[in-house]
């Protein structure tokens, strides 16, 4: 008759096999879109080295640019140094040449001196990530001279020689200056001969120390560039209008004109002629020089200075920075004859950057590198644990699968107990009952070692044991099974495996293989055993293992085809218990189809 409880299990079981089932393909599609770590976690930790990167380099960039502030300071004093050596250098060789009027009356050398100098140090110590100028106020607090752009020549007479400067802007329109400057930065470009590509001259007026003439004009190191250029005449002039010399064998009658040309006696007559424009040194040519231009910090000095500072400075990204110093030309220190003012647009965080450029790539690519590591590890940590829950669930319904059974004929047997009452029936249903709970005892023994490999607890023994004499032993073990399917067993031995490891162990897993070989094995087939000094090899004549399955025959509960060996009382532990203790013991599980079957190879 049915049973009720057992109809009643199976629909339970199925139920929960179905879930489970359901369970799982919910977790392949899961994890085929978010791997098993999750997207929001992903994303977590995306935008945390995101963040740990953005935070690094920007601290890394805050130090390097408080390192380019203090470069950019120390600049300044040596720019100051520098200015109050060469004006102290002057007025020494003044005071002892004793005679003033070699550079004009009074101390107007001393004028024309300090526009050169402050001039000079805007020109070579301006550059992209700071910008320089520099003012000299009088004893009175007047402005005497600044960085601008300049003309200097040197003027010989009777008396010797003076060095003039002339502020262009006193003289030239905004057009002409940038045209003067377009010449200038020629200069700076690269070409593949080594003088300069413009010649510039000037003339100083008849009267006075004015400037009278500008003459630009194109220098030829080839005939092949003269007769490329065509014109050898002036490339551009300019003359002064106001104050324009009456010699006529000194000047054209009209200057201005196109084609006419200053006289070469005039330009003649100054010499060591230097354009000076601010920014255009440090490789950077005409566009230093617009840079320089833009800032109007640094030209725009009031006409009085009264309250020095000593160091002033102010704004984030972009800095201004101004400090003072007192220059003392004379014997005494005690009254300072100018006070020279030096100030500094500065970029230290744009400098920054672009000195951390490669920093920034490598720090990306180790970001990345890192990130990539991490996802990496968090993914394999998540996917390990996320198997050991699916094999804690097979566990959970393996074990219930498994103990249905006996707990359904326990159950039977208690119950038939309980009516019948023959001694003779009732001795019978307690052998069996007893037989079913020790088949459970068993499973779970198998179960709680299973779990102690897993968990790492277990700690091999050593203790050389023979495989030869294990065989043996195991041999007579099963020859009930052997004999019912009159099975042939053949073992050779040509020298004894000897592995050192605890006894009950190895008995376990070569018990298991052995098993394996006669369960799966067909009536009336071979069993062939072959014992080395490295290696033990076990054949059956029974039937191939799939392809599919080959690879998954050691992993915990896989029980490949059902049809194979007819056998639906295993567990799928058998092979994967094996081949855990072999590893336990360094030792390798190999399992291969043959042409006659399966062939089993355990290996140091």
């Amino acid at each position: 008759m049915p049973d009720p409880y057992r109809e009643k299990h199976w629909l339970q079981d199925g139920g929960v096999d179905m879930r489970v089932e359901k369970d799982k393909k919910a977790d392949k599609k899961r994890s085929a879109f978010r791997g098993y770590t999750g997207g929001k976690l992903r994303a977590f930790l995306i935008l945390a080295f995101a963040a740990v990167y953005v935070l690094s380099m920007l601290l890394a960039t805050w130090v390097d640019q408080l390192g380019r502030q203090k470069d950019y300071w120390g600049k300044i004093v040596k720019i100051e140094q520098g200015i109050w050596d060469n004006m102290r250098y002057k007025a020494q060789a003044e005071r002892i040449s004793a005679d003033d009027t070699a550079e004009g009356a009074g101390d107007d050398w001393q004028i024309h001196k300090l526009y050169e100098e402050v001039t000079v140090a805007a020109l070579v110590n301006s550059t992209e990530y700071q910008r320089i100028s520099a003012a000299v106020y009088d004893a009175d607090g007047n402005l005497a001279a600044k960085s601008t752009n300049l003309l200097t020549a040197e003027v010989e007479d009777e008396t010797g020689t003076a060095t003039v400067s002339w502020p262009l802007s006193d003289y030239l329109s905004d057009e002409e200056i940038e045209t003067l400057a377009g010449y200038e930065g020629e200069n700076y470009e690269p070409h593949e001969y080594a003088g300069v590509t413009y010649e510039i001259k000037a003339a100083k007026t008849a009267v006075g120390n004015g400037l009278g003439a500008i003459s630009v004009r194109r220098l030829f190191y080839s005939t092949e560039d003269v007769k490329e250029a065509g014109n050898i005449g002036p490339a551009w002039q300019w003359e002064n209008m106001d104050q324009k010399e009456t010699d006529p064998a000194d000047r054209a009658q009209d200057s201005v004109r196109e084609n006419d040309s200053i006289s070469d006696a005039a330009l003649n007559r100054l010499q060591n002629v230097a354009c000076y424009f601010p920014g255009m040194e440090q490789n950077r040519g005409i566009d230093g020089w617009h840079e320089w231009m833009a800032e109007e910090y640094l030209q725009n000095y009031p006409e009085t200075y009264s309250e020095p500072r000593f160091l002033y400075s102010s704004g984030g990204l972009v800095r201004q920075t101004e400090t003072s110093a007192q220059l003392f030309l004379g014997e005494d220190y005690n009254v300072p004859d100018y006070t020279l003012v030096i100030r500094s647009v500065e970029y230290p965080w744009k400098e920054a950057f672009d000195s951390l450029k490669n920093i920034y790539l490598w720090g990306g690519a180790l970001t990345l590198l890192s990130a990539g590591l991490v996802l990496w590890i968090v993914e394999k940590t998540f996917r390990r644990r996320a198997i050991l829950e699916e094999r804690q669930r097979d566990f959970t319904n393996a074990i219930a699968h498994e103990m249905k059974t006996p707990l359904a004929v326990i159950r039977g047997f208690a119950e038939n107990l309980e009516e019948n009452t023959n001694e003779e029936k009732r001795k019978y249903y307690l052998e069996q009952i007893i037989g079913q709970t020790e088949q459970m005892d068993d499973m779970v023994k198998e179960m709680v070692f299973i779990s102690r490999l897993d968990s790492g607890e277990y700690r091999p023994v050593k203790e050389p044991v023979s495989v030869r004499e294990l065989i043996g032993e195991l041999h007579s073990t099963y020859d009930t099974q052997i004999e019912e399917k009159q099975i042939e067993v053949r073992i050779s031995c040509g020298e004894d495996l000897v592995i050192s490891g605890d006894k009950r162990f190895l008995e376990k897993a070569f018990g298991n293989l052995i098993a394996n070989a006669v369960d799966h094995n067909r009536y009336e087939g071979k069993i062939n055993i072959d014992i080395e000094k490295a290696r033990c090899v076990i054949e059956n004549t029974g039937e191939k293992i799939s392809p599919e399955g080959l690879p998954r025959v050691c992993e915990l509960f896989y029980t490949g085809d059902k049809s194979r060996g007819g056998q639906e009382k295993h567990l799928g532990v058998g092979l994967y218990l094996a081949d855990r203790i072999f590893r336990a013991y360094r030792m390798k599980l190999k399992i291969a189809n043959t042409e006659d079957g399966v062939q089993v190879t355990v290996e140091i």
